[in-house]
């Protein structure tokens, strides 16, 4: 899963090895863009209706909270890069997230942490340390994720409960897989087996916290742009905001775990469906799912794109003449 361990940047190797990467990434570029437009096409037909049913102006409102929500997920994972010794400024940040978020469209999961690293790299972040961040960064969006859930589904709808109380027994699992010693142990066992250095840091508690509040905020951003397109079909209220937060964060958890979907293509829309069932009829809740994919590959899209192009903005100006 982790490439070979950094070389010397001598002058000797750094053509050949810029040349390998320049095509790797257009490889991987090549590769998101023909596996998204084949999950648009081959969904167009229910995107459609779907957005008939719900409406421009409504999906329009939802990507504000979901852009958002994304972007808290990126100061997440910057916050615990930074708690391992590799900082980086937002905008480097920025462009190694949201870059290596396209690679959850391509099956195989392992596409988000490769380009993580080697993005990383690029920026000397040690592939040991891009390594265990996007592992941590896992653990903690799961952790937080489920007691978001348990939080939410508690004061919703008295079926979500009923539905979904088991995430409640999971909850102990996940907050003791966030310990530093369990944590920097998991991932050190992995890079052994893969003959890697093994992490000299561990997480603190404070930067493990910072990043927890940061995912928080995560998660109920993305949980309001679910409410927004939910309100869209007739239900609305305290609850129903409640409702979509908790369902969205448990769903969104159920996709990251099945790991031979594409960015849990399928698993996700069946369990936020059937997490809203309590408050929507059966096509209702379809339409918001399938409406609420297609806005989030846009935000995913359009969030690599943009810092993209702000970064070959930046480099040209740099670069002109004064």
């Amino acid at each position: 899963m982790i490439p070979p361990a950094d070389e010397p940047n001598d002058e000797g190797p750094a053509r050949p090895r810029r040349g390998l990467l320049f095509w790797t990434k257009i490889g991987f570029g090549v590769a998101v863009l023909v596996a998204a437009t084949w999950l648009v096409v081959d969904s167009w037909d229910e995107i459609s209706v779907a957005l008939g049913s719900i409406g421009w102006l409504a999906l329009a409102g939802s990507l504000p909270p979901a852009i958002g929500g994304v972007a808290a997920a990126m100061l997440a994972w910057r916050t615990l890069l930074a708690d391992l010794g590799s900082k980086l400024s937002v905008s480097d940040a920025g462009r190694v997230y949201f870059t290596s978020q396209l690679g959850k469209y391509v099956p195989g999961s392992v596409w988000p942490f490769l380009a993580q690293i080697e993005l990383g790299r690029e920026l000397k972040v040690p592939r040991a340390v891009s390594f265990a961040v996007s592992i941590l960064a896992i653990v903690l969006s799961l952790t937080v994720g489920a007691a978001v859930a348990a939080a939410t589904l508690l004061v919703g709808p008295a079926e979500a409960l009923r539905s979904f109380w088991w995430i409640l027994l999971a909850l102990p699992v996940l907050a003791a897989a966030l310990h530093p010693a369990v944590t920097v142990g998991g991932v050190n066992l992995l890079l052994r087996a893969l003959r890697r250095t093994p992490l000299t840091v561990r997480p603190s508690w404070s930067g493990t916290c910072r990043a927890a509040l940061w995912q928080t905020l995560s998660w109920i951003l993305l949980g309001l742009h679910c409410y927004v397109l939910v309100a869209a079909v007739g239900a609305a209220g305290p609850r129903v905001v409640a409702l979509a937060i908790g369902a969205f964060a448990l769903a969104f958890c159920a996709g990251v775990l099945f790991l031979p979907s594409p960015a849990g293509a399928g698993v996700r829309e069946f369990a936020l469906a059937a997490g809203l069932a309590g408050v929507l009829a059966v096509p209702q809740a379809i339409a918001v799912v399938l409406v609420s994919r297609f806005a989030l590959m846009f935000v995913d899209a359009a969030l690599a794109a943009g810092w993209w192009v702000g970064r070959t903005r930046g480099d040209r100006k740099v670069g002109s003449p004064s």
